[in-house]
């Protein structure tokens, strides 16, 4: 699981990646506190090369679609075959729906070998105790860059007031979204870029055209998807650019959980008092919003673009030590306050 374990490796570690075997597969290494940590990803990780010596072990899969379930299986049906094995968690890039309850027949407490789950989305199995939620982050399979907020520009003008870059689905409050920003009265206002199919790959180009975009908006609009939540809400506290987060749950099984007392969608942006606009409405609520944007003065824009990264910063820290945190209780039956 390309996706969510290098969000974990390189955004929340700040930890660094090497090529082995000409790319066939990438290692690095990072110590938390007494733990070290070894990263093994790539293609050429197989249950067949994992070391049989293993004794802990964090899987990272990604389930985010169902043909990918017996991939998933496959790896946790050979862990039997790792006689030292002594304790096993998995960070799982779950289904936008919420739906993970394959995943249970393998837990520890169903006679299973793993001991909890690091999930993303708002699943409403999370209780801190065998589920805990985790951030969906930045799309690495994009190659999108670790960004050093040191080095981002907070006191000049920026470009665009707001941008939206993203996939149209018919019938969708992308579509009510799309069309609001086309009247006249808006359509000076924000850049839009469009287009009407998802692509997983970039080119190089709309890759840096996106990049250069976040990175001269005041405010990034986030309608929802197939989920609430998407990669753009991360990537644009990256370049301090405030996410506008349309607050609204999708059709499937996710929603509130024992393990949070804010309500879904957004759980974990929410407890953690995230600074971005949560709007349940575009057509009432964005003109409100952009008439306010454009009476604020570059002084203003310039502290909160500083507390935006800040925020970022603290949070990517706060993930770590939690994630940390859980492997000393669970995997060594250390206890720590977090």
């Amino acid at each position: 699981a390309l996706f969510v374990g290098l969000y974990l490796w390189q955004h929340i570690f700040d930890a660094d990646l090497g090529p082995r075997m000409g790319g066939v597969w990438s290692y690095g290494t990072k110590r938390f506190q007494n733990i070290e940590f070894r990263y093994r990803t790539g293609p050429g990780v197989t249950p067949s090369k994992v070391p049989k010596d293993t004794q802990n072990l964090v899987l990272s899969l990604n389930v985010r679609d169902f043909t990918k379930i017996d991939t998933a299986k496959a790896w946790l049906d050979a862990l039997a075959g790792f006689p030292q094995l002594k304790n096993v968690a998995v960070l799982l890039l779950g289904n936008e729906q919420c739906d993970n309850e394959w995943i249970k027949s393998y837990l520890a407490a169903n006679n299973g070998s793993v001991k909890f789950v690091f999930v993303v989305y708002d699943s409403p199995d999370v209780d801190n105790n065998i589920f805990y939620q985790w951030p969906l982050g930045v799309a690495t399979y994009r190659n999108f860059p670790k960004v050093k907020s040191a080095f981002i520009p907070t006191s000049i003008q920026r470009k665009h007031m707001c941008n939206y870059m993203g996939t149209i689905y018919v019938n969708s409050s992308r579509q009510v979204l799309l069309d609001l920003l086309s009247t006249p009265e808006m359509k000076d206002r924000c850049y839009v870029k469009v287009r009407h199919e998802w692509l997983p790959e970039e080119s190089e180009h709309s890759r840096d055209n996106y990049l250069k975009v976040l990175a001269h908006s005041d405010l990034t609009l986030n309608p929802v998807g197939m989920n609430p939540e998407c990669y753009r809400i991360y990537e644009a506290l990256s370049y301090g650019s405030i996410p506008v987060i349309e607050d609204v749950l999708t059709p499937g099984n996710c929603g509130n959980s024992s393990g949070f007392s804010v309500s879904a969608p957004h759980r974990l942006l929410k407890s953690e008092k995230a600074p971005v606009i949560f709007i349940k409405d575009w057509q009432k609520e964005l003109p409100t919003i952009l008439d306010k944007e454009a009476k604020m003065t570059l002084e203003q824009k310039s502290k909160r673009r500083k507390d935006v990264l800040l925020w970022y910063e603290n949070f990517k820290a706060k993930m770590r030590k939690r994630f940390v945190s859980v492997i000393q209780e669970k995997f060594f039956g250390v206890h720590q306050f977090i």
